[in-house]
């Protein structure tokens, strides 16, 4: 295990608007992330990187407020030699694509401001940027485990290859772990994969998935007509329309489509317009063009903390006691109940002594004794 010593201070701008608090939130709640950070809520977040120029080596980044309050943020990168020159402008913008630092909403943002439903999501998510996976083949190796199984397993085995096959290091007092790039995951077997993914169809299909990805051009992938990365990823055995629209999506930044004809999809645009009377697929797409994967995000982030706000209120509200009605201070007068009087007879011993002016101390037996004396 490497200690990551020396330290690198920069600053990454970013498009405006721009919410540090709400990022790091959505850093926070990114699943497939959970347990690569190490994260103080609303101030700063840092994670590992593989080494820009050396497979045998990785970097740490820690991300928080500019001191100069511009948009952006301040960038502090751990590592074991100095980053200089190539690698420091690699890092750097490895780690503005992971924030999404250079995306441009702008027409985004206009065009949903001109939609009423869009108006209590904007106003929980505006300045929000799209995190994504910090490297592709931290993608491809999450979608491919997710295939026929759950986010949390694919989550799990993602963090297992990387202690396993990354480089370990510590940096800022924290560990981390760094999965490798692509080349050195394409090297593995489907049998040296058995044991990580649990089976041998499994083990191929994984095999294959990262195999074909790393032979493709990452840069056309990232840069590339839309359509033809598309094309280049759905020509990869193993890879449907959903895992090569998440990939071009969560981890190359490319919001130009998503499946919205997907259930999970169809559940968002229900919980935006209501179950009748909400938009078709294509008259979405009509509505927000090549942004339609960042409007499918910022959909899908800001429903789920408007639900996760609503239940810490609820959870708040439980836990506060009911009003209890005050106690009465010792020796102060009770008051005296409403209940009306019982009706005067003459064999209650009590209020015949009453009536003739005598005073009672006790029961029957001191209303006699009282009249005999």
């Amino acid at each position: 295990m490497s200690e990551l010593g020396i330290i690198t201070r920069t600053i990454l701008p970013a498009t405006v608007p721009f919410d540090l608090a709400r990022t790091l939130r959505a850093v926070k709640d990114f699943r497939p992330g959970q347990g690569d950070i190490a994260l103080d809520p609303g101030h700063w977040v840092r994670r590992v990187f593989p080494h820009p120029s050396d497979p045998g080596a990785a970097i740490a980044a820690e991300v928080a407020a500019r001191d100069d309050g511009a948009p952006g943020v301040g960038l502090t990168l751990f590592s074991e030699e100095p980053l200089r020159g190539p690698d420091l402008d690699a890092a750097r913008a490895r780690v503005a694509a992971w924030l999404g630092l250079d995306d441009d909403l702008t027409e985004l943002l206009e065009r949903a401001a001109a939609d009423p439903a869009m108006e209590p999501l904007l106003a929980v998510a505006r300045g929000l940027h799209m995190v994504r996976f910090p490297t592709l083949a931290e993608g491809v190796v999450y979608y491919a485990l997710a295939q026929n199984s759950t986010p949390w397993y694919a989550t799990l085995i993602k963090r297992r290859l990387a202690a396993h096959l990354g480089v370990t290091v510590t940096a800022g007092g924290d560990e981390f772990a760094a999965l490798p790039q692509l080349p050195r995951l394409a090297e593995l077997t489907p049998f040296e994969l058995v044991p990580f993914v649990g089976g041998r169809p499994r083990a191929d299909r994984v095999a294959s998935i990262i195999g074909g990805v790393a032979a493709l051009d990452e840069e056309l992938l990232r840069t590339g007509p839309y359509e033809q990365a598309r094309a280049a990823l759905l020509a990869v055995r193993g890879i449907g329309e959903y895992t090569a629209q998440s990939l071009l999506l969560r981890a190359l930044g490319r919001p130009d489509a998503v499946p919205l004809e997907q259930a999970q999809h169809g559940h968002t645009v229900q919980a935006v317009y209501g179950k009748r009377g909400g938009p078709s697929p294509d008259e979405l797409r009509d509505r927000y063009g090549p942004w339609i994967g960042w409007w499918a995000y910022l959909c899908r982030t800001a429903l789920s903390w408007l639900e996760e706000d609503r239940r810490q209120l609820e959870r708040a509200r439980r836990r506060t006691p009911a009003p209890r009605r005050p106690r009465p201070v010792p020796g102060s007068t009770r008051p005296r109940s409403k209940r009306p009087p019982a009706p005067w007879s003459p064999n209650d011993p009590g209020r015949a002594a009453a009536a003739d002016g005598l005073e009672v101390h006790g029961g029957p037996a001191a209303a006699v004794g009282g009249a005999a004396g």
